[in-house]
């Protein structure tokens, strides 16, 4: 999923970082606040990439659930609906167009659930990495 426009903002006496993030004409924004403990070693680019991941994990929320779910569920609908007929004919063009779109849009949805996924697991590993390398650093310190 690509960003039409990005904009980041940190406030150091907060410890604060916000990520501003325009995709397909909707905004979403992810933010960071340092932990109390972490104060020590704040930094800009940590909290910019911790809410930037934030952004981004809610883009793709809404892109599954505004945007490809909803499509999915008229489709399954319609055809549904379809099948009731008793003019029905699995075998016509309109049919197999419909489930061709439906298995379209149940890969698109799966995909963009695996970006999820991995965007996810992505921050997760990112935060614990960096508390890792905080905890041996102050380690070293003292």
């Amino acid at each position: 999923m690509k960003h039409e426009y990005i904009e980041f903002a940190f406030d150091e006496k907060l410890g604060y970082a916000r990520c501003l993030m325009i995709c397909n004409g909707q905004a979403f924004e992810g933010g960071a606040k340092c932990h109390p403990d972490d104060m020590d070693m704040i930094s800009e680019r940590t909290g910019c990439c911790i809410a930037e991941a934030r952004a981004y994990i809610k883009a793709l929320r809404f892109k599954r659930d505004h945007e490809i779910q909803p499509k999915l569920d008229v489709l399954r609908h319609l055809y549904s609906n379809m099948q009731t007929s008793k003019y029905f004919n699995p075998k016509s063009y309109e049919a197999k167009m419909l489930r061709s779109q439906i298995g379209a849009i149940e890969k698109e949805l799966a995909a963009v659930s695996e970006d999820l996924a991995e965007e996810k697991k992505y921050l997760k590993e990112y935060i614990d990495k960096k508390d890792k390398f905080y905890q041996r650093l102050r380690a070293r310190n003292q």
